[in-house]
């Protein structure tokens, strides 16, 4: 595997590759990698000639009060990992070279973006939005790699790259979980040992509400109330949304369709817990 850190070094690595005609698959990662990520590097690595994945904690999308800071870091662990899961290159691109001084671009997906997690995270997503457009001109993979437990970030990325007429394919693949349930995030290392069990109830609530939503068992309004309430009582001290949205255009539902998506977001202590099932 070869490590490069500038956007130079990339165009060095993929000359070859791109002469020869080679696709490149691309995995995009904050780091602090788990098993959900090297999913999408093997999965790339199936599909894809080249597999890129990248590690950089992008500035971009972080609010002040957020965890931009605190985020778990761990170079060497996270190279170790991209190569046991047979990544070809490694990039680790810094904010300086992104996001030079001299940077004044914002990229968003307005009406996307300023729902569900945009509601409580007003500027995350147009810092998803405007890194990710610029990483993907820049590198200009054949496919980039998303997982579905960031279900609202694939659809406001499909979005991005159908509208710019970028040349790739957005490929998703599903949530990677724990034994309990609990989906994989880099995250989930801030819950405290009594916590876990509360976040782990999360899927197994939404799976209970996706199985009663398909049996049309009440209507949507009631299944989701009573959703709520078996979230306060799995011991949730807030519950940010929980609702029936459309796949695609992400609006909320009032009778179940085909590829509905059940979403919501918690909190468990100081941990915000995101996840989705399919209806």
């Amino acid at each position: 595997m070869i490590v490069v850190r500038s956007t130079a070094e990339l165009q060095r690595a993929l000359a070859e590759p791109r002469a020869e005609g080679k696709s490149i698959g691309y995995v995009p990662t904050m780091g602090a990698l788990h098993e959900g990520h090297l999913a999408l590097v093997r999965e790339a690595k199936v599909r894809d000639d080249v597999v890129v994945a990248s590690i950089f904690v992008n500035p971009l999308q972080f609010g002040p009060d957020e965890d931009f800071d605190t985020y778990p870091r761990d170079e060497e662990r996270d190279l170790g990992l991209c190569e046991k899961a047979e990544a070809d290159i490694a990039w680790l691109p810094t904010a300086a070279e992104l996001f030079p001084p001299s940077f004044g671009l914002t990229v968003a997906v307005p009406r996307l973006s300023a729902v569900l997690c945009g509601e409580g995270r007003p500027t995350h997503f147009a810092g998803v939005t405007t890194e990710m457009s610029k990483i993907l001109i820049l590198l200009a993979p054949t496919a980039v790699y998303l997982g579905e437990k960031d279900f609202q970030q694939l659809v406001v990325l499909r979005a991005v790259v159908r509208d710019l007429g970028l040349p790739l394919e957005v490929r998703s693949v599903p949530t990677v979980r724990e034994v309990d349930g609990l989906a994989l995030s880099s995250r989930n290392a801030y819950l405290a040992v009594a916590e876990r069990p509360i976040a782990a109830a999360l899927f197994r609530i939404l799976s209970e509400l996706a199985t009663k939503l398909r049996a049309e068992t009440g209507s949507v309004a009631t299944v989701l109330d009573a959703g709520r309430a078996a979230l306060t009582q799995a011991g949730v001290q807030r519950i940010d949304y929980l609702a029936l949205v459309d796949s695609e255009s992400l609006d909320p539902v009032a009778a179940v369709t085909a590829g509905n998506r059940l979403v919501a977001a918690i909190r468990v202590g100081s941990t915000r817990l995101i996840d989705n099932v399919e209806v």
